[in-house]
Formats: structure tokens, C-alpha cells, sequence
């Protein structure tokens, strides 16, 4: 038998106890509420237009465009709430129910929202960014909307946009991209490419065009000769032209940024990133062996996790064990003990990070504050005694170091985990 509820949960305001009171007394509750909250009346009168059609609806969007273009007074700290769900409740009328009735419209008027960006969001301050997300989901509105006519005038539309008002759209443009066809991207590239007004700043904005596009050619070509230089940025290019199955190509870029050495020094540490690209390079050309080398390599270099797992996952039973034992050991005897540990704790090895800081408990008072904190924060439960004696090196480190803060901190949780 259900259980009958009480009277206190049936006083609580949720639809379903609304719901009992009849929409006759819901409607007289709103209306009387509306009129002390004049968002509110707006947004009820112009879900009224709505049900009357698309032209009544546009013409109460409008009046509230405008006004949103025309106002110039400082919107204070008490409006800047309600002020946040007036601007959303008008992107979600113009996304949900214009759109449904009138597509062009809809489209029209959103273009008209995002423009109003700048002359709203200088009418207060959006300190918990909540503003500047609405925004993005009027980026990601338009994105469907645009998605849903034609790519050649959309493209042109949103060319000119991002001309007009380039700091604007730089933190929006992605959230657009990612609803609207490479045709549109295409189109909007082209013409933003060859506007007088591009500056170095719109680079960011023509890459994501490019890469919206699907073209490695048309990203390759926002760099530089010398920016391709970069092992990061080669990487970056790289990157596309593997994912079109162009290897020779991609292999030129890599090798046009590999660090070389200098007449008496040798090679610097290649970049991770760069290595990353040609390690998937030797693997996608039929070079497994090599790809595996370069894993092991990198990660003897850099004691990184996701370099190690790379590497075992790919071998056989039983080697697999073999080659993570040896990677303990690795990490286990680094020269930076703090790295070393990072890595036995990230993988997680606990029993052999435990059994480095009992031998090597004189060195680990050299490692971060920060680092010893989380490394002991995983050790804590299984086992309480490393994860104390690296607290209180680290504690005693830093009271060396006069950096009595951090000592009060470390020691507090030592003796808390002492106490547990």
C-alpha cells in the first residue's frame, strides 16, 4: 500500500502540488505576481504572443531587442540576477518558439541578440560569468539556425559578424562551429581571410574556421614558415594531416621542426605534443616496432603515465607485466624523487611508492609541498605510515625554508592521519 503523504510534503512547491490548485488559481497567482516583476510580465505576454503566431511573437521580440540596444543605464548588482533570465528567456522565445513558427525570423532576430553583446555586457558586471554564458548558448543557437539555411549566405553573414565585432566572437565562435556545416565554415573563411580589416588577432578565429572545415591545408596555411618550426605547432598541423591520411606530409612537418643539435651540444628533449604526432606517424606507417621504442624512450624521459600504459597495453601477456614491473623500478630510483612518486601514485602503484619514501626518506622533503599533500592523500588508507613520514618531511622541509604557513598545514594533517 503507498505510503500517504504528509502535510508538510504537500506543501512544498513542486509541480505536482501545484498542479492540485487548478489552473484558474495558478493563472490569478502569476498575473498578481507579474505585476511587481516586470521581467516576468514580459516574458508572460510574450509567451501569449507566441500562441497568437509568429508575427505577434516578433513584434514583442522586437520591442525588447531594441530596448536592449537603446538602454545605457547601469544595470546594479540587484538587477543583474533577474536581468541574466530576461536575456535567456528571450534567446530560448527566439531558439524554441520563433524558430518552430518563423525559421527566418528566428534567425534574423538571434543574429540581433548576439550584436546586442557588447552594448549589454557593458551595462554591468558579469562576475560569475553568467551573462557571457548565455551567450555562448545564443552562439550555439544561431549555429542551428544557420545550420538550416543556406551555407553560402550564412557563411557571408557570419564573416561579416566576426568582422564587426571580432573580440566578441573570439570566446563564441566554437560553440557556433560546432552546430553549422563545413560548406558555411568554408564560405566565411574564405571571405574573413580576404577582409582589409584582419589583424593577427583573428588567426585563433580563421584556425577554428579551418579546422570547422575539415581542411589541413586551409589551417596548415594561418602559420608562418617559421611558426612551423615550432615543434608544438608542427604538432598541431600534423595532427590534421593524419587525420586525412596524408603521412608523407605529415612526416615533413615533424621533421622540419625536430629539434636538432648544435655544432657542440647535443639535441634538445623533443616536445611532448611533437612527440605524441610522430609516435602515431611510425604506427600508422607500418613501423610498430619503432613506435613502441619511441613510447619506452619518451617515457624513461618523462616518467609519463600515459606514455607507460601506451607501451603495455600493447604487448603481449605476460610482458605486459614485465615492462610495468620495470617501470616501477624506473620510477623508483629517478633522480627527482617527486616525480618518481607522481608517477607510482598516478598509475597507481601505492604498495611501491610506499616502500620509495621508507628508502629514500631523506630526499623526500625536497618535493613540492603540493605534490607531497596529494601523494600522501592516495597513500593515506592503505598505507597511513608512508603517507605520515612524507608529511612530515615535507613538514620539516618547509620549516627550513622558513615557510612556517605551509609547516603549520603539513603538520596538522600529519597529526591527523597519527590520530586516525
Amino acid at each position: 500500500m503507498p505510503k500517504r503523504p504528509t502535510v508538510a510534503s504537500l506543501k512544498k512547491v513542486t509541480p505536482e502540488n501545484l498542479e492540485r490548485l487548478g489552473a484558474g488559481r495558478l493563472a490569478e497567482i502569476l498575473a498578481d505576481v507579474a505585476q511587481n516583476r516586470p521581467e516576468l510580465k514580459r516574458r508572460l505576454r510574450m509567451e501569449l504572443a507566441a500562441d497568437q503566431g509568429a508575427e505577434h511573437l516578433a513584434v514583442e521580440v522586437d520591442k525588447r531587442l531594441a530596448s536592449l540596444e537603446t538602454s545605457k543605464g547601469r544595470i546594479s548588482w540587484r538587477q543583474r540576477g533577474a536581468f541574466v533570465r530576461d536575456v535567456e528567456a528571450l534567446r530560448v522565445l527566439i531558439a524554441e518558439r520563433l524558430a518552430a513558427q518563423d525559421a527566418e525570423g528566428a534567425r534574423m532576430r538571434m543574429w540581433q541578440l548576439m550584436a546586442s553583446h557588447r552594448r549589454v555586457t557593458a551595462r554591468l558586471r558579469d562576475r560569475d560569468g553568467a551573462l557571457a554564458a548565455v551567450f555562448q548558448r545564443v552562439a550555439a543557437d544561431l549555429g542551428d539556425l544557420l545550420s538550416a539555411g543556406d551555407s553560402a549566405s550564412g557563411g557571408a553573414a557570419l564573416a561579416e559578424a566576426i568582422a564587426a565585432d571580432p573580440l566578441g566572437w573570439a570566446p563564441r565562435l566554437d560553440a557556433l562551429l560546432q552546430k553549422v556545416s563545413p560548406e558555411l565554415a568554408h564560405v566565411a573563411l574564405v571571405r574573413l581571410s580576404a577582409d582589409a580589416r584582419a589583424t593577427a588577432s583573428w588567426l585563433p578565429m580563421l584556425r577554428a574556421l579551418a579546422d570547422a572545415t575539415g581542411d589541413a591545408d586551409a589551417y596548415r596555411a594561418t602559420f608562418t614558415a617559421e611558426a612551423l618550426r615550432d615543434p608544438s605547432v608542427a604538432a598541431e598541423v600534423a595532427g590534421r594531416l593524419l587525420a586525412a591520411a596524408r603521412l608523407a606530409e605529415a612526416g615533413e612537418v615533424l621533421e622540419a621542426a625536430r629539434p636538432k643539435a648544435g655544432a657542440l651540444k647535443r639535441a634538445p628533449e623533443p616536445d611532448f605534443a611533437w612527440e605524441s604526432a610522430w609516435i602515431e606517424l611510425l604506427e600508422r606507417s607500418g613501423r610498430p616496432e619503432e613506435a613502441q621504442a619511441a613510447r619506452w624512450a619518451s617515457f624513461e624521459r618523462t616518467l609519463s603515465a600515459e606514455r607507460a600504459r601506451d607501451y603495455v597495453r600493447r604487448l603481449p601477456d605476460f610482458d605486459d607485466v614485465e615492462a610495468e614491473q620495470k617501470a616501477f623500478e624506473i620510477a623508483a630510483a629517478h633522480a627527482d624523487i617527486g616525480r618518481g612518486l607522481r608517477f607510482l601514485a598516478d598509475w597507481p602503484a601505492p604498495a611501491e611508492a610506499a616502500r620509495t619514501i621508507a628508502a629514500r626518506e631523506e630526499e623526500v622533503g625536497r618535493m613540492a609541498p603540493e605534490d607531497a599533500e596529494a601523494i600522501a592523500a592516495k597513500l593515506r588508507v592503505r598505507f597511513p605510515d608512508a603517507a605520515h613520514l612524507l608529511l612530515r618531511k615535507a613538514a620539516a622541509a618547509a620549516f627550513r625554508r622558513r615557510d612556517f604557513a605551509t609547516c603549520d598545514r603539513l603538520t596538522a594533517e600529519a597529526d591527523a592521519l597519527a590520530a586516525e
